[in-house]
């Protein structure tokens, strides 16, 4: 049972990280792309950043500062989003190390 215990905020940590470096990856990605690979592949960054809808409104006009502060909160928003799906994971790890054992 301490194990479990030990796994939790390490699981959530994990998640939170992902949440946060994710968005930036895919963020310099785009920046760095062709404007039609964008265009074409923008609905696939839907499914590892969802919160990639907030950076979207930016784009109409904001300039630079609008469009990191878009992004500034998108990725606070994934990283709120992950974090409760690693809160979920280590709930249901910490059921199954407590029904396994």
């Amino acid at each position: 049972m301490v194990e479990a215990t030990k796994a939790r905020p390490k699981i959530v940590r994990y998640f939170l990280a992902a949440g946060f470096l994710i968005p930036c990856v895919l963020y310099l990605v785009l920046l760095i792309g062709d404007v039609r690979v964008q265009r074409t592949w923008t609905w696939v960054l839907l499914v590892p950043w969802p919160t990639f809808l907030l950076t979207m409104s930016a784009e109409a006009g904001g300039g630079i500062a609008g469009q990191a502060l878009a992004f500034l909160i998108s990725a606070t928003a994934n990283v709120v989003l992950y974090g409760l799906l690693g809160a979920v994971v280590s709930f249901c790890y910490r059921r199954y190390l407590s029904l396994a054992s």
